[in-house]
């Protein structure tokens, strides 16, 4: 699950580590196994959740902090059009793809619910389904229910 909005997606800012989520529209899972989270203050939502480093945003280097507009629109259209590009200096998205593989491989089974970053979740649907990073949109308190055994993965939607 995507954490809620934050005043930084409101306002079209790439956000900072510690900012906090807007808890007025959580709703608490039930049924999971194990509670995992990212480990920057909006995805702390679930008390006793397991900070998990590989749930982080996507890296923005000199860009976090920085509002959306105030990017040099060519580096925003590198960064856009290539995966493996990083012009802000932090993480590429092919990087968070690599990440977060890792962390779907190391799951050893049993439910778990997750709270992370739209980014994340879209990596980790992209990942389970092959689907094209740049074709997945993730709002905030967005959910995708992976299942699967064995590293083949079945996009459940609810």
């Amino acid at each position: 699950m995507a954490h809620p909005l934050t005043a930084s997606q409101r306002d079209g800012v790439f956000p900072v580590a510690d900012e906090p989520a807007d808890l007025a529209l959580f709703d608490s899972p039930t049924g999971a196994i194990r509670l995992m989270r990212g480990p920057e203050a909006r995805c702390d939502l679930l008390p006793g959740a397991e900070v998990v480093p590989e749930l982080r945003d996507l890296g923005m280097g000199n860009w976090t902090g920085r509002r959306l507009a105030d990017v040099d629109p060519r580096q925003l259209a590198r960064w856009v059009g290539d995966p493996e590009a990083a012009p802000h200096g932090g993480e590429s998205v092919g990087q968070l793809l690599v990440r977060v593989r890792g962390w779907l491989d190391r799951l050893d089974g049993g439910a778990v619910f997750a709270v992370t970053h739209p980014g994340v979740v879209r990596a980790a649907v992209s990942v389970a389904t092959g689907a094209d990073y740049q074709r997945v949109d993730v709002p905030p308190l967005g959910r995708a229910s992976l299942t699967g055994v064995g590293g083949r993965w079945n996009l459940r939607l609810q």
